[in-house]
């Protein structure tokens, strides 16, 4: 007999998960980036690879649940 594989997640579940995430690792991404410029001024290339970090950790912010981690 063969057996399908479910998803553990549904699609609800399976959404904020990977929001969460990709907010996890993009915040500490962008602690690295900061320092980096904080330390090695001016870097003109990190300087906006930090702007696009900043405006994905301030979206998936916003789209998180307020019970979201």
């Amino acid at each position: 007999m063969v057996r399908r594989k479910k998803s553990l997640l549904d699609d609800g579940d399976a959404h904020r998960f990977a929001i969460a995430t990709v907010h996890a690792e993009t915040s500490q991404l962008l602690g690295i980036i900061e320092e980096i410029c904080r330390r090695f001024p001016p870097n003109d290339d990190l300087h906006f690879v930090r702007y696009l970090l900043r405006m994905i950790v301030v979206e998936t912010k916003r789209t998180m649940g307020p019970d979201d981690p």
